[in-house]
């Protein structure tokens, strides 16, 4: 018996829109524990995922005024990093990383209905003790991103080879 052919458009496959931000003041980084995520790393960048019709950019927004009150827009585009699927953990996803800024004088208030544990200012240079596996690779492109006005694509935090 011959399978019917999946039409990708018609039946997309199931897949997560992550809306993430870099915020950077001086040398240290904004990053937040989720501790609903002891699957994969606990500490990461402020952000979630995208609602049905919902831009990444405006995901971003919301979720920074949301979980932390802070309210900022993203900005420039850093980073496209896509995780495949790791049956039994998660479902496949692709994460939008914007640089983000926000007043000198703001500070992020984890919000009681955000789920998040704690947000916290963290030196660049410290980001490996907390964030691990793709979620620090991730956030190493992103400083290379802002740092050299580019925007990078990932597979798992590791940028995809070129194709010149």
């Amino acid at each position: 018996m011959e399978e019917k052919k999946r039409d990708w458009f018609a039946d997309p496959p199931p897949r997560r829109i992550g809306a993430l931000a870099l915020i950077i003041r001086g040398t240290r980084v904004l990053m937040v524990s989720r501790p609903y995520r002891t699957a994969v790393s606990v500490w990461g960048l402020p952000g979630g995922s995208a609602a049905a019709n919902e831009l990444p950019r405006q995901a971003v927004s919301r979720h920074l005024s949301d979980r932390l009150a802070l309210r900022a827009t993203a900005g420039r585009l850093l980073v496209v990093d896509h995780v495949p699927e790791k049956p039994g953990t998660h479902r496949e996803g692709i994460n939008f990383v914007y640089g983000v800024e926000i007043a000198d004088d703001a500070e992020p208030a984890v919000t009681e209905s955000g789920g998040l544990g704690e947000a916290r200012w963290v030196e660049r240079a410290d980001v490996g003790f907390l964030a691990v596996d793709h979620a620090r690779r991730r956030i190493e492109q992103c400083f290379i991103a802002a740092d050299t006005n580019q925007v990078l694509d990932l597979v798992l935090g590791l940028p995809l080879p070129t194709c010149d």
